[in-house]
């Protein structure tokens, strides 16, 4: 019997994986946050681009999450990245409900930000190669 094993060091759980990059994706919320919060004070960054730094900051966050929630799983990378995004939404929604009295405004902009990055964590993968062939190959005889 053969045993699939991920290469490159001991994968956790699932909901472990999930779990940090939750963490992840919370603590680059709260960094880039400080630092927008400093460069809108510092009159660096106009008050009218206040929404764009949110998207990138979106962006960037869930990218975290999914790339660290990836990287401790090692398996499945297309769900877990998008579970890892669906993780951080729901924590951003359940904030807004917890500190604005639910008052959603841009869920949508939010959303596509945040399915932008994870789709840009399953998309960038060091060292490997997406190609389109099937996964047979031809052995070569002599």
């Amino acid at each position: 019997m053969t045993v699939f094993s991920a290469s490159g060091g001991k994968a956790t759980s699932m909901p472990v994986g999930f779990f940090l990059g939750g963490v992840a994706s919370l603590a680059v919320t709260i960094v880039t946050s400080g630092i927008l919060a400093w460069l809108v004070i510092s009159q660096k960054l106009p008050e009218n681009q206040i929404g764009y730094g949110v998207m990138v900051l979106l962006a960037l966050a869930s990218f975290s999450g999914a790339k660290v929630s990836y990287r401790k799983i090692k398996r499945q990378r297309l769900v877990v990245s998008m579970v890892a995004g669906a993780i951080y939404f729901g924590i951003l929604l359940s904030m807004t409900a917890l500190f604005f009295g639910g008052q959603y405004n841009a869920v949508g902009e939010s959303a596509l930000m945040v399915l932008c990055g994870c789709a840009l964590a399953f998309l960038l993968k060091k060292g490997e190669k997406i190609s389109m062939k099937s996964g047979k190959r031809r052995k070569g005889y002599r």
